[in-house]
């Protein structure tokens, strides 16, 4: 709504020219537009993929949730929260889910980023059912009878920046499918795990699920993996805290089905489809 007070004479004018209604109100003049009672809105590959991309998104911070863990940024703007940083920082993953996916609570594990913060980045490689992470352990192993003191002292002697009291976080997402329905499923596993170097004869094989963690190279390896997985350092409490930055390392032979165009159309499609003849770009 605008106010008319220069121009054309317009302090005595009531009615309606074209889209706008004009009227008098103690000598000034008011102008309103007529919005349609019904809008129409054009369905577009550009309007659409969005739409296609948080859907995936949020299932993948739903699998997560369920095991009592949520991605966490630290550098966080204003009001914002972690899942709108989660949201926002994989922003640009294109993993394609239809109605009858997203309907059925079905998700694709894709390398999305899930922490945000300023300590070291661990990294890694995916190859097989294994991803190698950057932790250097020197000449441990890990077996049955590997105590947090063990794997704790390796962890601070080998790799900057770890203390006493930090805490190493494994997170590993599974693929799977539905034998009934074939639709793609998440589950989620995590063990927390506070180094502590005092001699308290505590197992590693007492915090972490058996067969998770191993050694290759001299590096710690995630084992089963047949999605994602990663390793984050987190240290201090409160407005102290802080984060490593990671990302999910992949190796999800499902992902690239819903990654491509067919799979963008069969997602488009499945809510409606285009508004007229559409053509992707390839």
């Amino acid at each position: 709504m605008s106010r008319v007070n220069r121009g054309f004479n317009l302090t005595s004018m009531n009615g309606s020219v074209g889209a706008v209604t004009y009227v008098t109100r103690k000598g000034i003049t008011v102008a309103k537009q007529k919005v349609p009672a019904k809008l129409n809105y054009t369905k577009t590959v550009r309007s659409m993929t969005p739409r296609m991309r948080w859907m995936a998104l949020v299932r993948m911070w739903q699998a997560l949730n369920t095991v009592g863990w949520h991605p966490s940024f630290k550098n966080k703007e204003g009001l914002q929260s972690d899942f709108n940083m989660f949201m926002k920082s994989n922003s640009a993953v294109n993993v394609w889910l239809t109605k009858t996916i997203v309907s059925s609570n079905g998700g694709v594990v894709a390398p999305v980023q899930v922490t945000q913060g300023g300590l070291i980045t661990i990294g890694g490689s995916g190859s097989g059912n294994t991803v190698l992470t950057g932790i250097e352990l020197g000449g441990i192993d890990i077996g049955a009878s590997t105590t947090l003191r063990t794997f704790s002292t390796a962890i601070i002697e080998n790799n900057e920046g770890w203390n006493d009291g930090d805490q190493l976080t494994i997170v590993r997402l599974n693929q799977v499918v539905d034998a009934q329905t074939n639709i793609p499923r998440i589950t989620a596993d995590i063990a927390e795990v506070i180094l502590s170097t005092e001699d308290d004869g505590t197992l590693l094989g007492d915090l972490v699920i058996s067969g998770l963690l191993d050694v290759d190279e001299g590096k710690l390896i995630i084992s089963g993996v047949n999605g994602g997985a990663c390793a984050v350092h987190s240290s201090g409490e409160g407005d102290n805290y802080d984060v490593s930055s990671e990302s999910l390392i992949v190796v999800n032979p499902l992902l690239t089905q819903y990654t491509n165009n067919t799979a963008l159309m069969a997602a488009i499609n499945s809510y409606g489809g285009l508004s007229g003849a559409q053509f992707l770009v390839p």
